[in-house]
């Protein structure tokens, strides 16, 4: 699977205020965790795994006014369904009426799947990714209606909550290596990089979260690239908690995500490319403090 091991910024703007009953609920049985704006509904249904094959999944929701937050876990049961096949027919179902703006590589610890961004045709815009894990489909999506206050930093928020634990993986030694190292690399920082290194090696935990915001950061660059300017300012929202500190707080590199911040604000779409297309590519990446 291609890696995007994109330059990670420092965004320094804030969010809307997320409500204060968040909270992270675990389901053992499963093997996830995830956070929740309320006590989610739970109940079992049937979920289409293809065109001809429907199985037993189990759905948890959180719904309001302008959004919905939900996880269905979907028992796969055959070994023998393809992965690809698993994830396609899940995007070919979502997309369903709407338009997929994002589709991108995802991984969470050492489980790999796909992250999406989608724009409905009443102009919802649904945050997604997709896993194929353990004989499990999990499929996790943060919904903003165009009603009532912008939802969309929430649902980006929701999706990136989710957490898988047992240790397990859905890919070899070798892959899991690899992108490790690719990571190791994005944020080993050193001369011309923009970014302050801290000189140690970062724990699991830390460098977990830097993958994590590299692949969000590549939505954003996809969003820009593809002229989606709700897709970017999304994605330039869910950044705004990332924590780090740059080498040089006036050299281009920091200018530049600046300039991208406040093109986006303010809905400029070509000054926010045109910012992004100022960023030097390669050259380093995020060091948490």
């Amino acid at each position: 699977m291609q890696l995007f091991i994109l330059i990670l910024s420092v965004f320094s703007f804030a969010t809307p205020a997320v409500a204060q009953n968040w909270r992270e609920y675990s389901y053992p049985d499963y093997s996830f965790r995830v956070t929740f704006p309320a006590d989610p509904q739970i109940e079992t249904t049937k979920y289409q795994i293809t065109d001809d094959r429907a199985v037993e999944a189990h759905v948890y929701s959180v719904r309001r006014d302008n959004a919905e937050f939900k996880v269905t876990v979907a028992e796969l049961a055959d070994p023998g369904l393809e992965e690809t096949a698993v994830i396609d027919h899940a995007i070919k179902t979502l997309s369903e009426g709407g338009e997929v703006k994002i589709n991108i590589p995802h991984r969470i610890n050492r489980v790999f799947g796909r992250q999406l961004s989608i724009l409905q045709r009443d102009g919802s815009r649904a945050a997604v990714a997709l896993f194929d894990y353990s004989g499990r489909l999990y499929r996790i999506e943060g919904t903003s209606h165009p009603t009532g206050d912008d939802a969309t930093a929430d649902a980006i928020r929701f999706v990136q909550s989710l957490i898988f634990t047992g240790g397990g993986s859905n890919r070899s030694a070798d892959d899991i290596r690899a992108a490790r190292g690719a990571c190791s690399a994005a944020g080993s920082g050193g001369a011309g990089s923009g970014v302050a290194a801290s000189g140690a090696p970062p724990d699991s935990a830390r460098l977990e979260l830097r993958c994590r915001r590299q692949q969000t950061f590549a939505a954003l660059v996809s969003a820009l690239n593809s002229g989606d300017l709700p897709g970017a300012q999304r994605a330039y929202a869910a950044l705004s908690d990332s924590q780090g500190r740059f080498a040089n707080p006036n050299g281009p590199f920091a200018q530049a995500v600046s300039q991208i911040g406040q093109a986006l604000r303010s809905g400029d779409l070509s000054g926010a490319q045109q910012a992004l297309s100022s960023l030097p590519r390669g050259r380093g990446a995020i060091r948490e403090r």
